[in-house]
């Protein structure tokens, strides 16, 4: 069946041509730009040798404005199924200007009078993740507001486009509004798609040799040059936006280099994407014709959907009108949580990725705050290696959509500080309290530092820190005088996210050898694991596993609750041996979780709009004084914990162990990490539920200084 579609703010069609490639058949179709209309018309309404297509095949494209048109006389005596719509976004661009009643902002009135007159079984609509927050959400709850007085039930997830088939970082905000006399009151459930990417050299493969002619050559502004916009050839692009002077540089360009703070430059020979490039990111296909000048080419590409997620929409919006079920593919108990909250976010790896633009954040603000307080840029080094490139690319990510909108008369954007970012406020009030409570960061004595990212691979051997920053009294970098180490959170306060491994001795890994699990409980666990595997090859995901509940977390978490109390608890009757085995295990265990080193940590919190700082001083090397300086409020040195009280499993749960140690408790809550069935895609998310209280928290409002 031939689902029918009305288009508005259409563009080039990037939406639509997912959803005629699905089979939707797009009856009409409006937009206000002439280049995007005629672009449009190419691709819908001609064959591949150039003829136009039969009337009754052809779409309908109304070129003009939206408020001029009489919305009832369009297919007056058609019914319409699906309506789309991509209401323009600049107002709402986290980049663009953000005021509540910008007049673009209230085009989206458009599409709810001819949603009110046609009453569609479904409604989709997309736009730039920044109308979440417009007006402290005002904008955001008006426009589900008003769908939900027409009877629709509105899903609203937050989507990151690479998880779709798209060789791009492109977060972007999904409205699907589904008729109540169809879902009764069930908000879809939309998938959260597949990590594995597409590559650029995949999407750009068989493009041929570039003609300069297809490349803006604008001077690079100053706003450009204040991010490192360039993505290899193994990599996903990042967000291709409207403005051409804005697009990344290609793969074999190369590149920009950090020089200081909202600072790089270039070096060797570089380049823009061409728009035909650009077009392919977007997943336009190859031959596609694009009608207008350079500028309006790229334009038309970076406002449209890419078409591979326009698919995946496509795909989803076809299961909701041919499903004899739809129950399975709807939230009925909490509708709310697909529109707020973690549940409508399908950002895959979210929290990695938001943790490590923490850490890019904290890095670089630490140098911005000591270069701007007596370090001499000379004396203070970033180490540029991988694991620096790494939380510098998820920074890239985060630090806001890439939409720029050129304004009337040509001016050139003005440059927006990294400052304005929130990853930048929330580390830069911790590096001023850092700054203020470390004694030897004071800048009258002649050191060197250096500040460097933390591989992955630290937090296996006991090293939580995510930020190293050693401080030496030679340039040589030989004579170390002391470190400082940061563990950055965004959003929460896990201590650590250890996975279920291969090898089920946990013990083992945990503890660096010095200890391992029991026969029977590796023998529980390879069990277990077996099962797994047997889930693997039955389904595609974990949320197609109804019983894994009982079948796989709550005996694993049993199992690892019995080998705990084997190895970390000694009761009165134990005897010398076990006992002292009992407290080297507790510190073990304690170290790994919390660190072999003092560290601070540093919290971003989004809600309180405040940094939180607790310094974890368990070795003493935390604010000691220095060459006459010191800090009279300096953090004390906390207790660590010699045993192990008591394991549990937390009441009315299948999924959480409780431990508590002398004056400290954690709990470890299980959950897949991957949506893929593996062994390995299972991990602990661990909290500290309780703690000493010599660990004395700082809150940092981001406007305190």
């Amino acid at each position: 069946m031939n689902f029918k579609v009305i288009s508005m703010f259409s563009g080039a069609g990037g939406l639509d041509m997912g959803f005629h490639n699905k089979g939707f058949q797009i009856l009409w179709a409006n937009d206000c730009a002439k280049d995007a209309c005629e672009t449009y018309d190419k691709w819908a309404n001609y064959n591949s040798d150039g003829t136009r297509k039969n009337p009754e095949e052809c779409t309908i494209i109304e070129c003009g404005d939206i408020s001029k048109l009489d919305l009832k006389g369009i297919l007056p005596d058609i019914d319409i199924d699906v309506i789309l719509g991509g209401f323009p976004c600049q107002g709402f661009s986290l980049a663009g200007p953000r005021q509540v009643d910008d007049s673009r902002n209230i085009l989206y009135r458009h599409f709810v009078e001819i949603v009110k007159i046609k009453t569609p079984k479904v409604i989709v609509a997309e736009n730039v993740i920044g109308i979440k927050t417009l007006g402290d959400g005002a904008v955001f709850n008006k426009i589900i507001d008003d769908f939900s007085e027409l009877g629709y039930t509105m899903s609203a997830p937050t989507v990151n486009a690479k998880n779709y088939g798209v060789p791009q970082d492109r977060m972007r905000v999904i409205f699907i509004g589904i008729r109540n006399d169809i879902c009764n009151g069930g908000a879809y459930i939309f998938p959260s798609g597949d990590p594995k990417i597409v590559t650029l050299r995949e999407a750009l493969a068989d493009l041929g040799e570039v003609d300069m002619n297809d490349v803006c050559q604008s001077p690079f502004s100053s706003r450009y040059m204040s991010r490192n916009r360039k993505r290899g050839y193994e990599d996903v692009s990042f967000t291709i936006p409207a403005m051409a002077k804005q697009v990344p540089l290609s793969p074999d360009s190369a590149g920009m280099e950090f020089e200081d703070v909202d600072k790089f430059r270039f070096i060797g020979k570089n380049r823009r994407l061409s728009y035909k490039e650009a077009a392919a990111i977007q997943t336009f296909p190859a031959r596609m014709e694009f009608c207008g000048d350079l500028d309006s080419k790229y334009r038309q590409i970076g406002n449209a959907v890419p078409v591979k997620l326009a698919e995946a929409i496509a795909t989803e919006v076809n299961r909701i009108l041919t499903a004899r079920d739809l129950a399975p593919l709807l939230n009925f108990e909490n509708p709310e949580a697909e529109i707020r909250g973690s549940s409508a976010d399908k950002r895959i790896t979210n929290t990695v990725i938001s943790d490590k633009a923490f850490e890019y954040a904290t890095l670089i603000e630490m140098y911005r705050e000591l270069t701007e307080n007596g370090w001499e840029s000379d004396k203070l080094e970033i180490i540029k290696d991988k694991n620096y490139q790494n939380i510098e690319k998820a920074y890239q990510v985060f630090q806001g959509p890439d939409e720029d909108a050129d304004d009337e008369d040509g001016l050139e954007l003005l440059h927006v500080e990294t400052l304005s970012n929130d990853y930048n406020k929330a580390a830069r009030v911790a590096a001023i309290y850092l700054r203020m409570a470390e004694p030897i960061l004071k800048p009258d004595t002649e050191m060197f530092g250096i500040l460097r990212a933390m591989p992955d691979t630290a937090g296996t051997k006991g090293d939580v820190r995510d930020i190293d920053f050693t401080i030496f009294a030679d340039r040589e970098h030989k004579k170390r005088i002391h470190n400082i180490g940061i563990s950055c959170k965004n959003n929460h306060e896990a201590v650590k996210h250890p996975r279920i491994t291969e090898d089920p001795d946990f013990a083992k890994v945990w503890t660096n050898g010095l200890f391992h699990c029991s026969t029977e409980f590796i023998n529980d666990m390879n069990d277990i694991f077996q099962k797994i595997d047997s889930y693997a090859q039955k389904y595609e995901k974990w949320s197609s596993v109804d019983n894994k509940m009982d079948a796989i977390y709550f005996p694993i978490i049993k199992s690892f609750v019995k080998e705990i109390r084997h190895l970390g608890i000694a009761d009165e009757n134990a005897d010398i041996l076990h006992t002292e085995s009992a407290k080297k295990f507790t510190q073990a265990f304690f170290e790994y979780m919390f660190g072999t080193q003092d560290f601070y940590k540093f919290i971003k919190d989004d809600g309180a709009k405040a940094t939180k700082v607790y310094p974890y001083n368990m070795h003493g090397s935390l604010m000691r004084p220095f060459h006459g300086h010191k800090n009279e409020q300096a953090a004390k040195t906390i207790t660590m914990p010699e045993e192990i009280v008591e394991v549990r499993i937390k009441p009315k749960s299948k999924t959480t162990i409780e431990i508590y140690f002398d004056q400290w408790i954690i709990s470890m809550r299980l959950h897949n990490a991957d949506t893929k069935i593996t062994r390995t895609s299972l991990k602990f998310d661990v909290q500290i539920k309780a703690q000493p209280r010599k660990v004395m928290g700082t809150i940092l409002p981001w406007n305190s200084f």
